[in-house]
């Protein structure tokens, strides 16, 4: 793991319960002991009830840094990567941004920050096969 710091867009994590491949970053960056930030477009008070509903009373423990209401429109030191690169006290080409939202992707990128789309596992049932049997007349 390169990064210093990983900064997830809360669009990241499916509200389906579906595995994703953010879990699994947001796993392994806990467990190497790397700050994580959470940055949402969405108000305070709906992003606060999507992370009670996602990782329950632990997010604060988990995340050292949660914006919300974040403009990826925003610019200099006003700028949602901006801010929360300066909470973390990570320098942009040290962190990484995982987000699935085109305008985040372009901030961070435009941040300097590498950026990681996370993949959703699609969890499938298993197809019924009909077997239709064949009448001769």
């Amino acid at each position: 793991m390169t990064a210093q710091a990983f900064i997830f867009d809360l669009s990241a994590f499916p509200s389906s319960g579906v595995p994703a491949d953010a879990e699994r970053l947001l796993d392994e960056a806990i467990e190497h002991g790397l700050p994580c930030a959470l940055i949402s477009e969405l108000p305070h008070q709906q992003a606060g009830e999507q992370l009670r509903r996602r990782f329950g009373d632990t997010a604060h423990h988990i995340f050292s840094v949660v914006l919300t209401g974040a403009d990826f429109e925003a610019r200099g030191h006003k700028a949602p990567y901006s801010v929360v690169l300066d909470q973390l006290g990570v320098q942009p080409d040290r962190a990484l941004a995982v987000t699935t939202s085109p305008r985040a992707i372009a901030a961070a990128r435009s941040a300097h920050i590498g950026v990681r789309t996370p993949k959703v596992q699609v969890m499938r049932k298993p197809m019924r096969k009909d077997v239709m049997q064949a009448t001769r007349h």
